[in-house]
């Protein structure tokens, strides 16, 4: 396989959705724990429009889930990239055709696999599938991705189709965050959050005056734009100047999808979890490990060290090369410092693993879970609802990159079944399921991200019902309405006549259906059906009936 290197576009490639080209999402956006890894092609707020091959290839993988990237295709191509297309409608027939027979030999609806090369050759600009909304797709589009198939590093589509895609607006700088790292902000110790102005003589500056001592970072919260439309995108680039000098510079043209969690210690990640906000932060934590940066003086902060003005600069840049232009001072202005802060009992370092342990509870953490030393706090408290103290662990504000093994211990073991209990996540009274192994008297787990941790139980089964029944035969699809308000779903299966029939679920929805296939069950007869509906504690809801077809 020849090494992808994207050092630009070779030659034209085929775009793959029809005109008009406008995006709504872009490459390396921030997202919930991860950067967005492909571009995003509006289709018209629709979907079924086709979907072409960017280049000739081979169908290298099929995945097919109600949630991620739904229906998904990946096409491997002679250059040394893969190309992804997700949340498709549907697939081209003889991808279609490669799909059912995978599913119906496994007996399953969610599928991932990857047919032999040379079994589903496709030609550049061929119909490949149909655009979609399937998965955990927002709305109608085509998620599209470039990928380097050595590495698997997901790299920036968008040089592809720079020309296809109009854009002359500047990227939007909304808000300035400075933090006092080890020092002091307008004479105290929280960040301050500042917006961009105008003035009167055409000068731009900060909304309020900003003084400071010691060592200090910069944030930022900024979009892209794009002509035509109203989205906002993630920058290209940032760029910020320190008295004229090149302090910090970062841009994001690929990354491995094992980093992706990193996103976590780039932004303010606190004011993610409290107001859904995401500030860039212009400084680099110790145990943060993306590769995007490209200059890091001090890895970004700021020393003010002297009484006089530091002129601060920020470029925003996007990748037609519109940029935004923030000039603004940071008053240095001396006075006492914080002392050093008091840490406690458990202060984990990044850099090594830690644990923590009571008699009924035990976490590990592993070397790099954090992006920064952590004084790490607990708290349990009684409960009169679950099988479990509820633990309190530490604060959800505090990222964690890697998955974290936990272990609590049962304050009441009643169940014979001890597949019914299961760890959760409290969200005040609402319990989230998380994955987890009962055994002597513990319920152990992998969790990934800090808060109140108690064992519960689900006995009960979960919600199955018919949905118009009379009308199955008239429709061709068999359809039912599932729900579970504990542990959640876990797996479906329908037969029709003692055999497996494919029910296919998006996950936006609460139904599950069976389009009727009369070349696997005949027609013209009454047939027997059975549908069965398992939860995460593997209680079970069956129906059974018959239905004419």
């Amino acid at each position: 396989m020849t090494a992808f290197s994207q050092s630009g576009p070779e030659r034209t490639f085929q775009i793959p959705v029809k005109a008009p080209y406008f995006l709504s999402g872009n490459f390396a956006e921030l997202r919930n724990n991860h950067f967005h890894s492909g571009i995003d092609f509006k289709t018209q707020g629709s979907t079924g429009h086709p979907i072409y091959s960017f280049d000739e290839g081979w169908v290298s993988r099929i995945s097919v889930s109600p949630w991620g990237y739904g229906n998904a295709v990946y096409i491997s191509h002679h250059n040394g990239m893969t190309t992804v297309y997700a949340h498709l409608l549907s697939f081209a027939p003889a991808i279609a055709k490669a799909v059912k027979e995978y599913q119906y030999e496994h007996e399953t609806f969610a599928v991932d696999f990857k047919p032999a090369k040379g079994l589903l050759p496709v030609g550049r600009g061929e119909v490949i599938a149909k655009s979609g909304n399937s998965g955990s797709s927002g709305g109608p589009h085509l998620h599209f991705e470039i990928r380097d198939t050595a590495s698997e590093e997901a790299v920036d589509p968008l040089p592809y189709f720079i020309n296809k895609i109009k854009d002359t607006t500047k990227p939007d700088l909304r808000a300035i965050r400075i933090y006092p790292l080890e020092g002091i902000v307008n004479g105290a110790t929280a960040p301050v959050t500042t917006t961009p102005v105008r003035r009167e003589d055409g000068s731009t500056g900060l909304s309020k005056p900003v003084t400071a001592w010691g060592k200090i970072g910069i944030g930022v919260k900024a979009y892209d734009r794009m002509d035509s439309t109203y989205n906002i995108y993630g920058v290209k680039q940032v760029r910020m100047f320190v008295n004229d000098t090149l302090h910090f510079s970062m841009q994001q043209n690929r990354f491995a999808f094992a980093d992706t969690r990193y996103l976590n210690s780039l932004i303010d990640y606190a004011d993610w979890r409290n107001r859904r906000s995401m500030v860039m932060k212009l400084f680099v934590e110790p145990g943060n490990r993306l590769t995007c940066y490209r200059q890091l003086t001090d890895r970004g902060e700021i020393t003010i060290d002297e009484e006089k003005p530091y002129k601060i600069r920020l470029e925003l840049s996007d990748a037609h090369g519109n940029k935004k232009i923030l000039p603004f001072t940071i008053q240095g202005k001396k006075q006492p410092l914080p002392p050093a802060p008091q840490h406690g009992e458990h202060y984990f370092a990044f850099d090594r693993e830690n644990e923590f342990a009571t008699d009924s509870f035990r976490i590990h953490f592993p070397e790099g879970v954090f992006y920064q030393n952590v004084d790490f706090e607990y708290h349990k408290t009684k409960s009169a609802k679950g099988y479990s103290d509820l633990h309190r662990v530490h604060t959800p504000t505090t990222p964690l990159h890697k998955g974290c093994d936990m272990h609590i211990t049962l304050t009441k073991d009643p169940l014979a079944d001890k597949s019914k209990y299961y760890l959760a996540l409290m969200n005040g009274d609402n319990p989230s399921f998380v994955p987890g192994k009962y055994e002597a008297g513990k319920m152990n787990a992998s969790v990934r991200v800090f808060g109140s941790y108690q064992v519960m139980a689900d006995t009960i089964a979960p919600a199955l019902s018919p949905v118009q029944p009379e009308k199955w035969g008239k429709t061709g699809q068999i359809r039912y309405r599932m729900s579970d308000g504990q542990s959640g779903i876990k797996s479906w299966r329908g037969e029709v006549d003692g055999q497996f029939a494919l029910f296919e679920y998006d996950g936006k929805s609460s139904i599950i259906v069976y389009k009727i296939d009369s070349q696997k069950i005949g027609k013209g007869k009454k047939h027997t059906l059975s549908v069965t509906l398992t939860d995460n504690c593997g209680n079970e809801k069956r129906d059974e009936r018959s239905f004419y077809w």
